[in-house]
């Protein structure tokens, strides 16, 4: 007896009608997330403390940075380009480019 797997994972005793055809964006691995820029503006900023957050126009998730990490003093509203890391502490912006 054999056991024929189809292209969506179901297990038949039959072999596929058609044979599965490889496509070049099969190929392709996925795009690393790091890589990736994310729009948002400063949602909050702690002027004493030089810390903020800033969050982001799509997913509305908030980003920790600090006037240190961001490597400049970013104002209340100011809009940016960033990147982020995950931590222990949250996420934390690993770059910034103010728009």
């Amino acid at each position: 007896m054999f056991a024929y797997v189809d292209e969506f994972g179901n297990i038949s005793d039959k072999p596929a009608a058609k044979p599965y055809e490889f496509k070049e964006e099969h190929l392709q691995r996925p795009t690393d997330p790091e890589d990736e820029y994310y729009f948002g503006k400063v949602s909050y900023y702690n002027e004493t403390g030089h810390y903020g957050f800033i969050r982001n126009n799509e997913s509305q998730d908030t980003v920790y940075f600090n006037d240190t990490l961001a490597g400049k003093t970013l104002a209340l509203h100011q809009k940016v380009r960033y990147k982020y890391i995950r931590t222990r502490q949250g996420n934390q912006v690993s770059e910034v480019e103010m728009l």
